[in-house]
C-alpha cells in the first residue's frame, strides 16, 4: 500500500511542474517532461523519505517470497533421485 502511495504522489508532483510548463510557458514536451521529472524525483526523494523507505520495505517483501513450497512428495521424489544419482558413482 505505501507503494501505491509513493508512485501517486511522484507522479501527482510530476504533473503539478509538467501542465503549467506545457501550457502556461509553451515549452516542448520533452524539455517539460524531462525538468518536472528531475523535479519530482529530487522533492519525493529529500521530503518523503520515510514513505520512500516504507515502500522500498514494500517491494523487498513482494519479491521476497521464494516461490512454491515444495509437497512431501516431491521432496521424497527428490531425494529418490539424489540416492539414484548417488548409486551410480
Amino acid at each position: 500500500m505505501q507503494f501505491f502511495k509513493y508512485t501517486v504522489l511522484r507522479l501527482a508532483l510530476f504533473f503539478v511542474v509538467f501542465v503549467p510548463l506545457t501550457l502556461l510557458f509553451r515549452w516542448p514536451i520533452y524539455t517539460s517532461g524531462l525538468i518536472a521529472l528531475v523535479i519530482a524525483f529530487a522533492v519525493s526523494y529529500l521530503f518523503f523519505n520515510k514513505l520512500r523507505l516504507a515502500a522500498n520495505l514494500d517491494v523487498q517483501k513482494m519479491f521476497a517470497s521464494t516461490g512454491p513450497r515444495k509437497s512431501k512428495r516431491n521432496l521424497s521424489d527428490e531425494e529418490a533421485e539424489d540416492r539414484f544419482l548417488d548409486g551410480d558413482k
